[in-house]
């Protein structure tokens, strides 16, 4: 990687206190001759310096930082995608699972940075196409009814020369998540855990009618597509962005071409950040 001269910064939303670290992440990053941009909604929310519009700034930036937690680093990838910029997410005193820098721990880490040697992680992302509508999804989307508390019948079919019945699902919703996605929602409704340079998805039934409904793991070059029948059915993007979706309208989902270039420190272990996050072995 060449020589990092300019970085752009997004910081979580709702969080002005953010300001005294970005200044003093801002300030270590200057000591090296790098240009520090910030998008406007982050500047307007911690109520200093001039931000730049995301495009312009995705456009100008070497690299992008997301400062915050994972939520920022979900919303970051989504914002930037297509500028196919490295991103480096730096934790700001919240849990994140993806997130392995703290904001405390970045000055040794500075030098590398700068001088383009640090490692590339590279993480798929989900196409979500609803007619004319695109959307990308890092960790997952979930499909419930949209009405809150109400049963959603979900069909699922292959696409391709051999469509054919995938499935059928009968209960709150079906979840649908990337490599990255395996440690979050789909993990707490016992999903599998997938190594995250993985280019499968996995298919999870939430509190499905019946016992036999189990997880499924698919292969990347399988599309799909799903709707709702009997009802309206509401997708979650990542946690993040809701999608009303009328009741038989095609859902077709397939892993991007394209995966996200996240930047790792040097000692960055999955399987520590697995021992560690989920305290397994305690």
């Amino acid at each position: 990687m060449s020589k990092v001269k300019t970085v752009g910064f997004f910081l979580r939303p709702n969080k002005p206190e953010l300001l005294k670290p970005f200044k003093n992440i801002k300030k270590k990053f200057e000591a090296f001759g790098v240009e520090v941009l910030i998008d406007r909604k982050s500047a307007n929310m911690i109520g200093a310096f001039e931000g730049v519009e995301c495009s312009q700034l995705c456009e100008k930036s070497d690299i992008l930082v997301s400062l915050g937690g994972d939520g920022t680093l979900l919303s970051t990838v989504r914002k930037s995608f297509g500028f196919n910029k490295p991103i480096l997410s730096i934790k700001a005193g919240n849990l994140g699972f993806l997130v392995d820098l703290d904001v405390r721990d970045i000055e040794p880490f500075m030098k590398t940075l700068v001088d383009g040697e640090y490692k590339i992680e590279k993480r798929q992302l989900l196409n979500i196409e609803i007619g004319e509508k695109r959307e990308l999804a890092l960790n997952d989307l979930s499909i419930t009814n949209s009405e809150r508390m109400r049963i959603a019948n979900i069909y699922v079919y292959t696409v391709g020369e051999k469509s054919q019945l995938l499935n059928s699902y009968y209960g709150d919703g079906l979840l649908i998540s990337t490599a990255t996605g395996s440690t979050a929602y789909n993990l707490s409704l016992g999903g599998p855990i997938l190594y995250p340079e993985m280019r499968d998805y996995i298919l999870t039934p939430i509190a499905p009618h019946s016992l036999s409904q189990r997880p499924i793991i698919l292969p990347p070059e399988l599309k799909i597509s799903l709707g709702m029948e009997g009802s309206d059915g509401l997708i979650k993007v990542d946690g993040q962005k809701n999608i009303f979706l009328p009741e038989h309208t095609r859902v077709n989902i397939s892993v991007h071409k394209e995966p996200v270039q996240i930047i790792r420190t040097g000692d960055f272990s999955f399987f520590k950040n697995l021992r560690e996050k989920l305290k397994w072995g305690d």
